[in-house]
């Protein structure tokens, strides 16, 4: 397509589309995660002590929540491919900065302007929404959000196999180069969409609380994911540490024992497909109890040593980030299907909600690590999944007998 492509209406995805946007998703995401592998490389290099090791991913998961509820409900009312080239611009320049930084407070700072300006991927998804068809929709966005869940779990790998080598630093480096080279391919190919609804900033944000007080679909919805999120984000802070002082490994070890959970990147696009074909309660039922499953596994496991210690929590992670990435393309099909000229702002909603609820993950599991090691961590973490999964099925038990949402 030619930088002067307008788009208005959806006219379908090609396959070239869906990757590009795909792997828009999956490396802008990475910026987030970069750092969760390396804390303990990265905190006594900076002079992080060491209960506020999770501040580094707390705090770029604060930022995230803000960017998601500042910028990206700009989606829907400002031109699409401009605002993602910038905040991808901004976010190269960032984690160019922070590879220089030296002191905590620098480096939190710059965690937090990370996660503020990796909110594009929350555009490419709406903007995927728009552009594929509509019979076609849950399987298309669920590509790109493979895509996404894909580049969260690759980072770790790919981070620690950098820092491995040439040390934390050069992980930043290597992503501002990728980040940057990711805007300038949208700028070539990607058209341009205006959206149909042109409001002021302020009127789009002070929509929206009220669309998440109206909208009970959103409200469940983000209240389901929150609860699987968490334990995502509990699991994956301390992994690390327990993978380090458990079963001694170092940091290629925690790179390919990451990879392990890349695996569950293939539940995402199969959820998409069982959503287009009405499939939606059934799924979301299976991806709660994979995420309970996954995460209550690793109680017994943290008791186990040497091969059968890993290969449980190996079991365990796909477990975990399959559920994960299944209930994603349920949550969004739902919600992308209600209002199309307010997806952005549903989505921004909706992710938002999950990243504060990812956060508080991120700041209690090394500070519970610490107390009680890995089994504590393991109760954290299996509580909200066995919370949201029995709400949702009493929310099943309407008086209809429909699902909901």
């Amino acid at each position: 397509m030619s930088q002067t492509t307008e788009l208005r209406e959806p006219a379908g995805m090609s396959a070239g589309l869906t990757l590009l946007l795909a792997a828009t998703a999956g490396i802008g995401v990475s910026s987030l995660y970069l750092a969760q592998p390396m804390i303990g490389l990265i905190g006594p290099s900076v002079g992080l002590a060491p209960g506020a090791y999770g501040l580094v991913v707390t705090l770029t998961q604060i930022g995230y929540a803000v960017g998601l509820l500042l910028l990206v409900p700009l989606g829907d009312f400002l031109e699409n491919r401009r605002l993602m080239v910038i905040t991808l611009s901004l976010g190269a320049v960032t984690l160019l900065l922070t590879s220089f930084a030296r002191t905590p407070g620098v480096f939190l700072f710059a965690c937090l302007v990370i996660g503020l300006t990796s909110v594009t991927v929350q555009m490419v998804v709406p903007m995927a929404a728009h552009l594929a068809d509509p019979a076609k929709r849950g399987r298309q966005v669920g590509a790109v959000v493979g895509g996404l869940l894909t580049g969260i779990l690759l980072c770790r790998p790919i981070a620690s196999l950098i820092a491995s080598v040439s040390g934390w630093r050069s992980v930043f480096l290597v992503a501002s180069i990728a980040v940057l080279a990711t805007a300038v391919v949208l700028r070539l190919t990607l058209p341009r969409r205006y959206p149909e609804g042109r409001k002021s900033y302020v009127a789009v944000l002070a929509s929206l609380l009220p669309l998440l007080l109206r909208t009970r679909a959103l409200r469940r919805r983000m209240a389901y994911h929150m609860g699987l999120f968490f334990a995502f984000s509990v699991f994956w802070t301390t992994i690390p540490l327990e993978l380090n002082q458990q079963f001694g490994l170092h940091q290629r070890g925690i790179a390919i024992f990451s990879l392990v959970g890349a695996a569950g990147a293939l539940s995402a696009p199969i959820a998409g497909r069982m959503a287009d074909a009405g499939r939606t309660v059934i799924g979301t039922i299976g991806s709660m109890v994979m995420v309970a499953l996954g995460i209550g596994l690793t109680l017994p496991a943290s008791s186990l040593h040497g091969w059968a210690g890993l290969a449980a929590f190996a079991v365990a992670t796909v477990l975990l980030d399959a559920g994960v990435q299944a209930h994603q393309p349920f949550a969004q099909k739902v919600l992308f299907d209600l209002a199309p000229e307010q997806r952005s702002r549903l989505n921004a909603i909706f992710v938002a909600g999950v990243f504060l609820a990812a956060a508080v993950g991120s700041a209690t599991a090394p500070l519970l690590y610490t107390i009680g090691r890995w089994p504590l961590v393991a109760v954290l973490g299996t509580v909200p999944p066995l919370l949201v999964l029995g709400a949702y099925l009493l929310h099943q038990r309407g008086p209809t007998g429909r699902p909901s949402a």
